[in-house]
């Protein structure tokens, strides 16, 4: 049943890649060449060993990043390192309202961690309820936001790199175990 979903899902793809990547179509604007450059490029879509690790590790990173467009941000990042989009996109939905409060606290720590080897941090401690009002959101904003900004990027970009050589190893092995019973199947058909 998997495999009948997902060859009707891959056909309706390059059916829909097919009509919007016809010439007449993308001589039509430069925004459409661009979109069609990008974004109907079978190789992001088609999950290969390097697309589906590329998409892994652009995804941890994107969903490690406490922002509100985590989603559009993937898809454009996904299409320019050309890398799979539907991985990119699922995992950017890791960091949902039950694992949030455990990767802000995480940003904030090592956030902070690396920033006092440089520079001050806030002394005031992180709050533990909404403020009450914009005024007091903002305040806390302004002084909490570089040290989780700091703590994101450089958390996304280590769980991104695990991520991505984790990926790609797991692929690496299945493919080898793979070939190791396809020899097996034939010594056994030879005997």
């Amino acid at each position: 049943m998997l495999a009948l979903a997902r060859g009707w899902f891959r056909r309706s793809v390059f059916k829909t890649i097919r009509f919007l990547k016809h010439p007449r179509k993308l001589r039509q604007s430069p925004t459409r060449r661009w979109f069609a450059r990008h974004f109907l490029d079978k190789r992001v879509w088609k999950p290969t060993q390097h697309t589906l690790s590329g998409g892994m590790a652009v995804g941890m990173f994107i969903t490690l990043q406490l922002l509100p467009i985590q989603t559009p941000a993937a898809i454009i990042l996904s299409a320019i390192f050309r890398v799979n989009i539907p991985i990119a996109i699922a995992l950017c939905w890791v960091s949902n309202p039950v694992t949030v409060p455990f990767m802000a606290w995480l940003e904030y720590a090592i956030g902070k961690w690396v920033l006092a080897l440089y520079t001050t941090v806030p002394t005031s401690p992180f709050p533990k309820h909404l403020p009450e009002s914009m005024v007091e959101a903002w305040i806390v904003l302004k002084e909490h936001a570089p040290v989780m900004l700091v703590g994101g990027i450089i958390l996304g970009s280590v769980v991104s790199l695990v991520s991505y050589i984790a990926t790609w190893s797991c692929w690496e092995i299945g493919l080898r175990m793979e070939v190791a019973k396809k020899l097996r199947d034939v010594k056994a058909a030879a005997v």
